[in-house]
């Protein structure tokens, strides 16, 4: 019964082994223990021996990630957009657009509208007929 403890005591502590070795260390021990052969499809008979832990110096994943994270945390609205202002988004309509299409009426020379009757002299003709209608009736 005393020889099972410290059997348990030691392989327990052997998976702490690597939380208490240097980072550098670790890699290079994984770096010599595991390495993958590949062959090139055309030259079956060269094989390249790359280490599982061999990094073209490009951070880390986690690393990029926990940036990308930050980003889209500060990109939330930090309020809850309110009904009214919803309301005027949606309901506002499209701004109105300028009119170019103006030139000088041929009769009284006032500016309007292009292939549109000039306002004034529809004033004036509508003012002329009610009269006319007008006189013939008294």
């Amino acid at each position: 019964m005393a020889l099972a403890a410290p059997a348990s005591r030691m392989a327990g502590s052997g998976s702490f082994l690597p939380r208490l070795l240097p980072p550098t260390l670790l890699s290079t021990i994984r770096q010599q223990i595991h390495v993958r052969q590949f062959s090139l499809p055309l030259f079956p008979s060269i094989v390249l021996a790359i280490p599982v832990g061999f990094q073209l110096g490009l951070p880390s994943i986690p690393s990029l990630l926990g940036d990308i994270w930050e980003s889209i945390l500060k990109a939330v609205p930090k309020k809850k957009t309110s009904h009214m202002k919803k309301r005027h988004r949606q309901m506002a309509g499209k701004a109105l657009k300028d009119v170019n299409s103006l030139c000088k009426c041929p009769a009284c020379g006032e500016t309007k509208r292009m292939h549109y009757l000039c306002p004034h002299c529809a004033t004036k003709l509508r003012n002329m007929m009610n009269r006319e209608a007008g006189g013939t009736s008294a």
